[in-house]
């Protein structure tokens, strides 16, 4: 049963290859301990949060709503997550069409890809609510360990689902095209989740407690939409249900989607893009420092999903627009205004680190620059030059904005931008952060530390400006606790 060609042989595989290509192995050999102790920690948290919960009973009706709100909100973040999981499956592997190439049926590949994607997406949230849920089975609420399989079972769901959005897409659309629509699919769907967290700032209360309400159960407990949710708290026959709407519907897409799937595998390794004809002609700019520079700049555009990478790290830039437009104030600190520096500040440090990681991570060839008759510090000055030009025209627009609201605070705001640009190109370049998946045969690129180091630095350059801009830093704060 576990010989080469058979099922539980691929699927090890796969859930090996997923392992290995995760965030913490990528950047660390040593994760156990670490893991053990994260682990240690929020169970302890979770034991104490289910203390509360066991000495003061919650109604059913709250109980199912709380969960139904779980259920929804989780189904949004899987989704997010499979269709750029399911992506990387067709792209960024490289190995879908040897797998094809071979005896094994396209259907096993397609099954072992859509568990695999299914217990990536899983895996993070069945650690979170699992300790939550042991906390509640040590204290005689046994009912608590529904999270592990119902959680998998939404994941087994939303793969299936995710997969054949993808699939489907290639039927009508380019390679390309698919990729982007997915990318920008998953990114609609992060942010919408980021909307209706604002929804109080711009929405009537009353008409947000009606929009809470509507999740309520009724009578019967809420029918077929709340299945789920009464699988959650433990209900032996919802639980049953959904285990089964979610295996059937993963085997329907494993049933009909395994001719189309090995299609477009084959027709994403085998399409190209066409390219623009005055880029075909060999002709280089008038130095190798500008072609250089040019072809930095062609690597980010090609990076996948640029541009909801780039929306994802400007959220920052929401509360920026809401000050300039005079719908936030900041309490002792009169329209707010000096707020935007300090923000903009440290959205320009996690751009540059971006920029110059992605480029650090594209560079498959790095030796052949090595090669060429022109100075080894090239390769890098051209490096910190595109990624610095792209951060800056990101943030021209809001830089404008302030010139025209605040002209005072544009001097503190090019002191800021330069500071953590400069501060943050240079750490990336020694440690860039996680964002390509190793090549086989490639050395893995991006460290946790360079993001961890990259936040704090844009903090603390934030927080400078913050003091210098501001006439009272603490009046904010102040004015909160009075």
């Amino acid at each position: 049963m576990f010989a080469a060609p058979g099922f539980p042989w691929l699927l090890r595989h796969e859930l090996r290859v997923l392992w290995r290509s995760s965030i913490l192995v990528r950047t660390h050999r040593h994760v156990i301990i670490p893991v053990l102790v994260s682990g240690a920690l929020f169970q302890g948290i979770a034991l104490l949060l289910a203390h509360q919960v066991v000495a003061h009973p919650i109604s059913q009706p709250t109980l199912l709503l709380a969960a139904n709100i779980n259920i929804v909100f989780l189904f949004a973040l899987m989704f997010s997550k499979a269709m750029t999981s399911s992506i990387d499956v067709i792209y960024g592997r490289g190995d879908a069409d040897f797998l094809l190439a071979s005896p094994i049926p396209p259907g096993r590949v397609l099954a072992v890809r859509m568990l695999g994607v299914a217990a990536s997406i899983a895996a993070p949230w069945m650690l979170l609510g699992g300790v939550f849920g042991n906390a509640l089975a040590i204290y005689g609420q046994f009912w608590g360990l529904s999270v592990y399989p119902m959680f998998f079972a939404e994941a087994l769901l939303v793969a299936a689902l995710a997969f054949a959005v993808v699939v489907v897409l290639l039927r009508f659309i380019s390679p390309q095209a698919t990729r982007r629509t997915g990318h920008t699919l998953a990114l609609l769907t992060g942010v919408g989740i980021f909307i209706i967290g604002q929804l109080p700032r711009f929405v009537p209360k009353a008409t947000l407690g009606q929009f809470w309400w509507s999740l309520l159960p009724g009578p019967d407990g809420g029918g077929l939409p709340f299945l789920f949710a009464r699988g959650l708290i433990g209900q032996p026959d919802a639980l049953a249900s959904a285990l089964a709407l979610a295996l059937a519907g993963f085997c329907i897409v494993w049933f009909f989607l395994a001719k189309p799937f090995a299609d477009g595998v084959i027709s994403a390794v085998a399409s190209r893009p066409r390219g623009r004809a005055d880029a075909q002609n060999g002709k280089f700019r008038a130095s190798p420092f500008a072609a250089t520079i040019a072809k930095d700049m062609r690597l980010l555009f090609r990076f996948p999903g640029i541009v909801t990478q780039i929306i994802y790290r400007s959220l920052t830039l929401v509360p920026v627009v809401l000050i300039l437009a005079g719908r936030f104030h900041m309490g002792g600190m009169g329209n707010g205004m000096a707020a935007t520096v300090p923000l903009l500040v440290f959205l320009a440090g996690q751009l540059g680190l971006f920029f110059i990681s992605v480029l650090a991570g594209c560079e498959t060839i790095p030796e052949l620059a090595l090669t060429a008759p022109v100075p080894a510090s090239t390769p890098q000055r051209a490096a910190l030059a595109a990624s610095a030009y792209a951060t800056i025209f990101i943030l021209a627009a809001p830089a404008l904005a302030v010139l025209a609201r605040a002209p005072e605070l544009l001097l503190a705001l090019i002191i800021g931008v330069t500071g953590v640009l400069f501060s943050n190109l240079l750490l990336g370049q020694k440690m860039p952060i996680p964002l390509v998946r190793a090549q086989f045969g490639k050395t893995s690129t991006g460290t946790v530390l360079g993001l961890i180091l990259g936040v704090s630095v844009s903090s603390v350059w934030s927080l400078i400006t913050w003091v210098a801009v501001a006439p009272n830093p603490l009046a904010w704060l102040i004015n909160t606790h009075s």
